[in-house]
């Protein structure tokens, strides 16, 4: 018999840290906008998590600023699943035995990441060769990121 799925509540962490420099930071995915539609037509719940005034995905209806780390605690205990880029959230899910999607780009999941979680990284070829080096030398690239279909399936996976 088919068991229906039923939906979740997504928290999703969209950027990281703005640049010294104003360039857009290497880190952040450039698909949301895809990612979010798809999760939202499938009727999932999804949350953002704001940081200074950054601005909201395209179709959120839930946004959250931060004001305190107990709120983003709060968030991430009642949500379902997450999905991030390279930011603190994954480090704050892991501590909190919140599993969720991480999307990388530039930086190596085997050096920041956890294998808790499902760590999407496109291609080891686009990882920069200084990992620990300031991100400012680093431009931004939508090509070393996973298309929107495989972060949805990833999230998908989740709600099995």
């Amino acid at each position: 018999m088919f068991k229906e799925r039923k939906p979740m509540k997504i928290l999703i962490a969209p950027y990281s840290k703005v640049m010294r420099n104003g360039e857009e930071n290497p880190k952040n995915y450039p698909y949301w906008t895809d990612v979010v539609k798809s999760l939202i037509d499938k009727d999932n719940i999804v949350i953002q998590l704001q940081f200074n005034n950054e601005k909201p995905i395209d179709g959120i209806k839930s946004l959250v600023a931060y004001s305190s780390l107990k709120v983003v605690e709060t968030l991430v205990d009642d949500c379902d699943t997450f999905i991030s880029i390279d930011n603190f959230l994954p480090h704050l899910a892991h501590y909190r035995k919140k599993y969720g999607v991480v999307i990388w780009g530039k930086s190596d999941p085997t050096l920041f990441g956890y294998p808790e979680h499902t760590n999407l990284l496109k291609d080891r070829k686009y990882l920069r060769a200084h990992q620990f080096e300031t991100w400012e030398a680093e431009t931004f690239d939508p090509k070393v990121f996973v298309e929107p279909q495989i972060v949805v399936g990833a999230v998908e996976n989740y709600g099995v």
